[in-house]
């Protein structure tokens, strides 16, 4: 018969007790562990504050325009946002870069594109035949004008000094403008623009004529009578 040794038992048993309590203390460590690195309090790190959606009619706009074949709207802002409206549920958010005010805005129509002028002298257009709106060239003018041209009912044009604001003497005369065979008035100055590719030469209307002058040779150079 087999003999049956209590104390191998005993010590085996000892054994097992000894190792459950050194494994659930050791649980119990790590369990502590996890809970000291948990942060109760929340702090500034956790959190991140971005724009999500957009929603109601563009805050401050400055400038509008529609294109009639795409059916298109688009509204700019004096914080230099574009919003383009399509049909229900179609809309289109742009930021130009400079942050500056929308002043025009003109579509190029069967083009896909749009003009924007800024209040910073510069033109961006948009190509908005691909998916997300984008920016293709963009033009910086310089505020290098310093002269105003101001017609009056008498038909005749004086030049102002935008800085000072004062009159510099330099006077058009309505006679000096138009042909010397024509000896009726003119009438008063209704348009005045400047000639884009000379930057001596103004052009101007009248109520009845058309003409264009020439500064450095201080005389007109045509008149049409409309």
């Amino acid at each position: 018969m087999r003999k049956f040794n209590i104390r191998k038992v005993l010590d085996g048993l000892t054994a097992v007790s000894s190792a459950a309590s050194a494994s659930s203390a050791s649980q119990q460590q790590q369990a502590g562990n996890r809970e000291s690195d948990i942060q109760e309090t929340l702090q500034s790190e956790h959190f991140q504050l971005c724009k999500t959606v957009r929603h109601g009619f563009p805050y401050q706009p400055s400038a509008l325009a529609f294109d009639p074949v795409q059916k298109i709207l688009a509204i700019g802002t004096q914080t230099g946002a574009l919003r383009l409206f399509g049909r229900p549920g179609v809309e289109c958010y742009c930021q130009h870069d400079s942050g500056a005010a929308v002043i025009q805005l003109q579509f190029l129509i069967n083009e896909g594109a749009l003009v924007s002028a800024l209040a910073d002298d510069t033109l961006h257009l948009w190509n908005l035949r691909q998916k997300r709106p984008a920016i293709l060239h963009s033009l910086k003018f310089n505020r290098e004008r310093k002269w105003l041209y101001v017609g009056t009912e008498r038909g005749n044009i004086h030049i102002v000094n935008v800085e000072s604001f004062t009159l510099s003497g330099y006077v058009i005369m309505w006679n000096k403008a138009i042909e010397l065979s024509s000896k009726s008035h003119p009438g008063p100055i209704v348009h005045i623009s400047d000639n884009p590719m000379d930057e001596g030469k103004v052009g101007y209307n009248y109520f009845f004529f058309k003409c264009e002058y020439h500064f450095f040779k201080k005389k007109g150079l045509h008149s049409f009578r409309l």
